[in-house]
């Protein structure tokens, strides 16, 4: 039966559905449970696409995000039967996976406020499905630089023949993404992955040293942006496009155009509130899967600049 303050969103029932998760959203406005997951059934037939296949961590906040937050990797007592689970080689335990859209609101009915997938390619955790490039900015580091290092970063990539996108991480920094694809005669492997993803990040620091660096020194970040390499990596998770943050204001990880990534965009303008509406009219990463490329030609590529 259901009770007074439940709800139902893709036929999940949502408990305590006036629960305040976030205080405020950047309109003065709380963000109730039953919020999020409206939110995520409206961004999940877009966000399923990056999640399924792939084993995904969770930061869940039952109290919001004032209250203490914890990082579920594995099912644990009363998980939802919408939510898979997948085997990992040399694991116990196996992974929680989202693999349904009505995943996404057993997600917000345990207060899942934040989604990190692998970057594996579907259904193979042993197999690098795309690079992440974390732009981390130091807190004296205007946005526009933080853009200008994204777009550097998309230039390196093409010139080695790799298409990519970009998102906000709903703080200060940016990702971009690289969807790879498998050779017929053999997919990369993860060591291939990071090291190609350091070797751009040490070519780019050496190149212009006074704005970026390759290595997190806390002593050596004032005025750089720190090229975050470390995501791609066999375990390590990136957070999903269009996933909230458990930050003030209810931020979003938000999928952009690269016409759309200019040096004045406000990251703090895309919400858990303002997000649905825009992304239900973005063409942002429509071409995503047909960008697809293999690793090891822009590995040796790379290789070739590097010791020209």
């Amino acid at each position: 039966m259901k009770k007074s303050g439940d709800a139902i969103v893709m036929g999940v029932p949502i408990t305590n559905a006036e629960k305040v998760l976030w205080p405020d959203a950047g309109d003065r406005k709380p963000v109730t449970k039953i919020e999020l997951a409206q939110f995520y059934e409206a961004v999940g037939s877009w966000m399923i696409r990056h999640l399924k296949g792939r084993p995904c961590s969770i930061i869940r906040a039952p109290d919001g995000i004032g209250g203490e937050h914890f990082f579920q990797r594995h099912a644990m007592a009363g998980t939802s039967k919408l939510l898979a689970m997948t085997k990992v080689a040399g694991i116990e335990k196996p992974f929680l996976q989202i693999d349904r859209v009505e995943g996404l609101a057993a997600i917000a009915q345990v207060a899942g406020l934040e989604l990190h997938p692998w970057n594996c390619q579907p259904g193979n955790p042993e197999v690098p499905g795309r690079l992440v490039f974390d732009l981390d900015p130091a807190p004296d580091v205007d946005f526009a630089a933080v853009v200008e290092g994204a777009q550097e970063v998309r230039e390196r990539l093409e010139a080695v023949g790799l298409v990519s996108f970009c998102k906000t991480t709903g703080g200060k920094g940016l990702h971009v993404v690289t969807p790879l694809s498998q050779l017929k005669n053999g997919a990369p492997r993860w060591a291939d992955a990071k090291t190609f993803a350091r070797d751009l990040c040490v070519q780019m620091s050496a190149d212009t040293p006074s704005r970026y660096l390759a290595k997190m020194t806390k002593k050596a970040r004032a005025g750089r942006i720190y090229l975050d390499y470390l995501r791609n990596d066999r375990m390590a998770t990136a957070v999903a496009p269009l996933s909230p943050r458990a930050r003030d204001g209810a931020p979003v990880s938000m999928p952009l155009n690269w016409t759309q990534l200019r040096p004045k965009i406000d990251p703090k303008r895309f919400t858990i509130r303002t997000v649905p509406g825009l992304i239900a009219k973005s063409s942002a990463w429509q071409d995503y899967c047909d960008a697809e490329r293999p690793l090891a030609p822009a590995i040796k590529r790379l290789s070739k600049a590097s010791a020209a």
